[in-house]
């Protein structure tokens, strides 16, 4: 009976081969040597590409329309295939924004007005941002600035100088997005509260 050997498995390219592909193809775009796609190549090209984003997390329209036009695609197609999408509700940027904030506000902290400025920067309009930073009250804001604050103060910063510390503290949530006068109220009143409590 004669053996049946498997053909081996073809070889995958190693790193630096990959690189060197990517580069090859970066400098024949730069020099237009590329081949021209058709539009449907275009077309089935941007569905893989935003396939691929999607599936690696959620994006915002101008977010996969930036990676079209990164990779070339005619904006015609790009703002097709995208609109095409967004039909069938795999982009959808109301529902990024909602996610984006609670994500936000949870695990870093933010106040609104930094998650606004993100949200603006990924290209979610003012309206769909506002809607969806309802989500978070100024009761809701001010417990999460205290949440930061009780966080930083440890028993090691208790003999610290007052001023400097509630510096600091100001200052994290400034970076944070939190209001001037919020942020101090918070330091003060969370600092006093933990001397009161080692007292």
């Amino acid at each position: 009976m004669e053996r049946i050997v498997a053909a081996p498995a073809p070889e995958k390219p190693s790193k630096k081969e990959r690189r060197e592909a990517r580069e090859a193809r970066k400098v024949a775009r730069e020099s237009g040597e590329t081949e021209e796609l058709t539009d449907e190549q275009w077309r089935e090209k941007a569905r893989g590409i935003l396939l691929r984003q999607l599936t690696a997390s959620d994006k915002t329209a101008k977010q996969l329309k930036d990676k079209l036009l990164e990779k070339d695609c005619p904006e015609d197609i790009a703002d097709e295939v995208i609109e095409r999408y967004a039909e069938i509700n795999l982009v959808d940027d109301q529902r990024f924004a909602k996610s984006w904030v609670v994500t936000r506000a949870r695990s870093r902290g933010l106040a609104r007005g930094a998650i606004k400025h993100e949200l603006r920067s990924k290209g979610v309009d003012d309206e769909l941002a506002a809607e969806a930073l309802e989500q978070i009250d100024d009761e809701a804001e001010e417990q999460r600035a205290r949440e930061l604050v009780r966080a930083k103060l440890r028993p090691e910063s208790m003999g610290a100088d007052r001023d400097k510390a509630l510096r600091r503290l100001v200052g994290m949530l400034g970076r944070k997005g939190y209001n001037g006068s919020m942020a101090f109220k918070v330091a003060r009143e969370e600092w006093e509260e933990r001397f009161r409590s080692v007292d």
